[in-house]
């Protein structure tokens, strides 16, 4: 006898819960700014400066429902921005210079792959060389007496982040809706997505269920690098400069917004859209923290006092759903015997 578990209305409110806190803290905020939280600047500007973080945090809750972190995300956008802001300076065109970086953030989330699924490394140890790695090598290709790359750079080098394609929405904005929209049906529908909770899951047991787990997690560093590339590129376009330093804290950001949307670092869980709307909620503190003008200070307070929110809240609700799992195999065994 088959018993399916029923899907109460309170694990449906803790599925949601991320996006109650979102649209609580648009409402609060726009209470204390007077409404000005809400003006199409405000928004548009949450929108822009989310692009980097949201694009690379949806693909990274994949690799992280794997049991595997990227925390060199910041350096490649770092890198990628330096190169991108380079070939700008020569006169390479823009849209040739735009692939070229993104097989850039490839090839560095090529070799992460390769060092994490070929050479068994830990995650976390890998990625932490690399982002010194990535960051270091990016420093070397700023000219002595220099800290970024800004002269003699193209205007229409800016049109990616504050060009107007409708309205006053740039082109970045529409690629970030595009990429988290593909990466939800990947979660959602795709193989990929499929194999991404069973490795993280049981890595073991999905070994023996055919599944290849070292490309699928090799795929997912691949994939991450890409999308930190876009994430280099946005920043890059929108200072019309190339800085080494420009991702700096990103992997922070998008460690925090994963969590807070509810997936596990050891892997197994997550959701994209609860991630998405976790980002949000960071930005939206930022830039309305600083609208309402609380000092940059406290802001930062205020975000470090969320990832600690975030770790709390993962590891509880990871206690809790073990205890229910308990409580529900003894159940099912309760019944069997019966």
């Amino acid at each position: 006898m088959e018993i399916k578990k029923r899907t109460s209305f309170k694990e449906k409110l803790k599925e949601a819960y991320v996006l109650l806190i979102l649209v609580g803290t648009i409402l609060i905020l726009a209470f204390f700014s007077d409404g000005k939280f809400l003006s199409n600047a405000s928004i548009i500007n949450v929108l822009r400066v989310s692009v980097a973080p949201l694009v690379v945090a949806t693909v990274a809750t994949l690799l992280m429902i794997t049991g595997n972190v990227d925390l060199s995300v910041g350096s490649i956008v770092g890198l990628v921005a330096t190169v991108y802001a380079i070939m700008a300076q020569v006169g390479i065109p823009i849209i040739f210079s735009m692939l070229v970086v993104v097989c850039l953030g490839c090839a560095c989330g090529w070799i992460n792959g390769l060092l994490v699924t070929k050479l068994n490394i830990t995650p976390v140890i890998v990625t932490l060389a690399t982002m010194s790695l990535f960051l270091g090598i990016a420093k070397l290709l700023i000219p002595d007496g220099f800290d970024i790359i800004k002269n003699n750079m193209p205007e229409d080098m800016l049109m990616f982040a504050k060009g107007n394609v409708v309205g006053k929405i740039p082109p970045s904005i529409f690629v970030s809706i595009i990429i988290v929209g593909i990466f939800v049906f990947m979660q959602k529908k795709s193989t990929l997505g499929k194999y991404s909770v069973a490795i993280g899951g049981n890595k073991i047991a999905a070994q023996l269920a055919g599944i290849n787990v070292q490309r699928a997690v090799w795929l997912l560093y691949v994939l991450v690098g890409a999308v930190s590339a876009v994430g280099g590129i946005t920043r890059a376009s929108y200072m019309q400069a190339g800085d080494p330093d420009v991702g700096f804290g990103l992997e922070v950001q998008v460690i925090i917004a994963i969590l807070l949307g509810g997936a596990s670092f050891s892997g197994g869980k997550g959701s994209i859209l609860n991630t998405v709307a976790a980002v949000y909620i960071m930005i939206c503190l930022d830039k309305g923290l600083t609208l309402i003008g609380v000092d940059s200070y406290w802001s930062m307070l205020i975000n470090g006092m969320v990832f600690i929110v975030a770790l709390v809240v993962n590891n509880a609700m990871k206690l809790n759903e073990i205890k229910q799992k308990k409580r529900f195999e003894m159940g099912s065994r309760l019944q069997l015997r019966t």
